[in-house]
């Protein structure tokens, strides 16, 4: 008995290890529930960006018009990684392909067409202007977020405040070149 105290002056040296062991035993179920869990899996990522996709319509595609904004747009862009950074960094050559769709409603279509012919030159400026300042972290963002923004908010003077519903880029791509 004095030998056990020796070692372990609080209790039992038994008890200690049997604690011990259920303690490591906790910790590793712990960790296998958390990388067992959704979130680690990119199965529930796809899903995820599936429904946000569809949270996007704002109004059903019966009760909305598409229009085409150009052709096909294909822009060479020296993408840096990040945004406004002087310096040694030698941006990314890359050419950025779209096709580039507004939703509206059915009332307002006339009057966006007539913008679109009306403003050509100045909506493929815009267009190539927000392009040639993306970042590659920007092109590497699979729902074109912050593109689409910066795009709508530069079309909207010129095409009606309150005419443009959503943006809708279609087969978009980046490639290094």
């Amino acid at each position: 008995m004095l030998r056990n105290q020796r070692l372990n002056p609080f209790g039992n040296l038994a008890r200690d290890r049997a604690l011990s062991a259920l303690r490591q035993m906790l910790v590793i179920s712990m960790i296998l529930t958390a990388l067992g869990l959704p979130g680690c899996g990119g199965d529930v990522q796809e899903k995820l960006e599936d429904y946000l996709e569809e949270l996007e319509f704002d109004a059903p595609l019966e009760a909305v018009k598409v229009i085409q904004l150009g052709e096909s747009h294909r822009i060479s862009i020296a993408a840096r990684k990040q945004a406004y950074v002087e310096g040694d960094e030698e941006p990314v050559w890359v050419q950025f392909k779209f096709k580039l769709f507004v939703e509206v409603a059915p009332e307002n279509e006339a009057a966006i067409l007539a913008a679109t012919e009306r403003h050509r030159g100045m909506i493929n400026d815009i267009i190539v202007r927000i392009c040639r300042n993306l970042t590659l972290e920007e092109l590497g963002d699979s729902r074109r977020t912050s593109f689409k923004s910066r795009l709508i908010d530069a079309l909207r003077p010129l095409l009606g405040e309150n005419r443009i519903q959503q943006l809708i880029l279609n087969d978009d791509s980046w490639e290094a070149i």
